[in-house]
């Protein structure tokens, strides 16, 4: 913003001032001038009085004397006595005032021609006159008159040098009295000229401007937004006349453009109408694909194939799944755009608090962010916990094209993408839950093992492709021996911990692809598919070894030592059906039991 009118302000103001300051100044001076040479004057008249006085001293003392001899009166003697003490005073005190040395010289001879008199003259004509003489020398009376005279000569050049010096001080301070007037008239007439060449611009241009700016904007007001106010110049006049032009050109700028802008917002209305509509659809269409999927796979692949379509107006995006166990890291179901991060499970911040994250690239601190948005692109980023039952199932990056809206209208993009992850966990939730109804159908609820009805679907679907695929197949059937005793002797949820924990080390002993199920009771079946007849029965002397090494403790901490007997049955020698093999390896389990017990039998042996 320009500053010249304020400047020439400035100077209108500081001149005149600046002009009387000077003056004030210089009639301050001259007035100390005038000062100075008043106390001269008084201390030169002052000076002048004690010589005038000395002088009648000296007068009085030659004049008392005279009359002493005349009358012989003593009354005459006092001015002589009185000159004789007061004057070495006065000459003391003329020669401490007087500054010029002529004038010193002066006085030391009026003091020199004082003395000699005193010292001659006067004594001797008093002495004459107390010893009445008649006469006094004629010789001793020119002297003394001779005395006078000089002193009288060199008080008069005394007093004659000091008038000079009076007349002349009188004339430095007339001199500096007219000075002084002469500066505070010119001081005052040059400050008014000063103040009136400095701000009759300042009104005129003031006058001309605000008459100007207030025509115009009465104009404006009247509705001619073609108004513009023509002042030149560079001062703050014209920085506000442009101010005025450019509010009236952005003015009549906006009205001229309100309708295309209404016409505009129509045309976004119906575009964001028509999104949103497109949007639900998609979310509407997710759903029922959902709904209608039967298992968790079928699920991912829904998601995998619909997701991109629902978040067309993204960047990118990456959904996780997590694994049932909580050392299981998150496997990717799908991914579109540009997004190839990974996360860690430890260190997402959307599935450790479970809560919704939505950062903007790039920010000012690593730490705020997770570590798979530290390489990705700049931009918004979303990330929505999938919310189970149980915690979270899995999380959505979304890679947003637009920035957060703070408006009143909320955020529509951050809604829909919470919205379409909520449907999303509650139709997982619902599919998973669906698997767990089925899994629970066909899993033994005390070891977790499968239980007969699955043996017997599995059995025959994997004789069919031993059929299909020629190769081996083992049953072999296991029992607990004397189970019946333990159950009568330590309890039931003791016979129950023996069964879990068998089931356990059965579990965990077997092939990746062989089957463990409970048969009943306390036996069990492992079914082992492309297992030829040697290797089962070297993976059943395995098992029994590994169940006799097994104690199981009781309350008090005594162990329990268990053994099992083992049957086996191998697919085609014993047998092509299900039942067959389970007959064959339920016969030689029978036989490992009339055998002795802990111990594997073959059929057919």
């Amino acid at each position: 913003m320009p500053h010249s009118l304020y400047a020439r302000m400035i100077v209108a103001a500081i001149v005149p001032f600046m002009i009387m300051l000077t003056g004030c100044l210089a009639l301050y001076q001259a007035s100390q001038v005038e000062q100075r040479t008043a106390r001269s004057v008084a201390q030169t008249l002052e000076v002048i009085a004690d010589a005038n006085h000395l002088m009648r001293l000296f007068m009085d003392a030659e004049t008392g004397q005279r009359g002493y001899a005349l009358t012989r009166d003593d009354t005459y003697l006092v001015p002589y006595r009185r000159a004789l003490s007061a004057f070495p005073r006065t000459l003391k005190r003329l020669h401490e005032a007087s500054n010029d040395a002529a004038q010193h010289r002066r006085l030391e001879q009026a003091k020199q021609l004082f003395r000699q008199w005193v010292r001659s003259a006067a004594p001797d004509s008093i002495t004459v006159t107390r010893n009445e003489n008649t006469a006094l020398p004629r010789a001793s009376h020119e002297a003394s008159k001779r005395l006078v005279d000089e002193f009288r000569a060199v008080m008069e050049a005394f007093i004659d040098t000091a008038q000079a010096a009076l007349h002349a001080r009188q004339a430095d301070s007339q001199e500096a009295a007219q000075r002084a007037r002469y500066i505070m008239v010119w001081s005052i007439l040059l400050a008014l000229a000063s103040a009136l060449l400095t701000w009759w611009p300042l009104f005129r241009r003031t006058r001309q401007a605000v008459a100007e700016i207030i025509q115009r904007s009465q104009r404006m007001v009247a509705g001619d937004l073609s108004q513009r106010v023509a002042l030149k110049g560079r001062d703050e006049f014209a920085w506000m006349a442009n101010a005025f032009n450019a509010m009236a050109a952005r003015l009549e700028a906006l009205v001229a453009t309100e309708k295309r802008t209404n016409r505009e917002l129509a045309e976004r209305v119906n575009v964001l109408v028509r999104d949103r509509t497109r949007d639900m659809r998609a979310r509407h269409d997710l759903v029922e694909a959902l709904q209608a999927c039967r298992s968790t796979q079928e699920a991912q692949s829904t998601l995998q194939g619909q997701l991109p379509t629902v978040f067309a107006n993204t960047l990118g995006g990456t959904l996780w799944f997590l694994g049932g166990h909580p050392l299981d890291e998150p496997h990717r179901i799908c991914q579109w755009g540009k997004d190839q991060s990974d996360i860690d499970r430890s260190e997402c911040r959307a599935l450790r608090d479970n809560q919704i994250h939505d950062t903007t690239l790039p920010v000012t601190k690593d730490a705020e962010v997770c570590p798979h948005l530290r390489t990705a692109p700049p931009g918004r980023h979303l990330c929505l916990p999938l919310k189970g039952s149980k915690g979270s199932v899995g999380v959505l990056h979304l890679h947003l094209a637009s920035t957060c809206d703070t408006s009143d209208n909320g955020d529509p993009h951050a809604e829909f993408a919470q919205g379409v992850v909520e449907d999303m966990a509650l139709s997982l939730n619902n599919v998973r839950l669906r698997e767990q109804l089925e899994e629970a159908s066909i899993r033994d609820a005390l070891t977790g093992l499968y239980n007969r009805r699955f043996l017997d679907d599995t059995l025959t679907r994997e004789l069919a492709r031993a059929e299909r695929q020629p190769g081996p197949l083992s049953v072999l059937m296991l029992d607990i021996d004397h189970f019946k005793p333990i159950n009568d002797d330590h309890g039931h949820a003791f016979g129950d911990k023996a069964l879990i924990e068998v089931a356990d080390l059965l579990s965990d002993n077997v092939r990746r692809g062989d089957i463990v199920c409970r048969y009943g009771g306390e036996e069990f079946v492992i079914i082992m598919p492309g297992a030829g007849l040697a290797a089962a029965r070297q993976r059943g002397e395995h098992l029994r070894q590994q169940v006799a090494a097994l104690d199981i403790a009781k309350d008090d901490g005594t162990p329990i030592y268990l053994t099992v007997s083992l049957g086996l049955a191998c697919y085609p020698q014993h047998g092509e059906y299900a039942e067959t093999l389970l007959h064959h390896a339920d016969m030689a389990l029978y036989g490992a039991k009339q055998s002795g017990r802990n111990r594997l039998t073959i059929a057919g042996d």
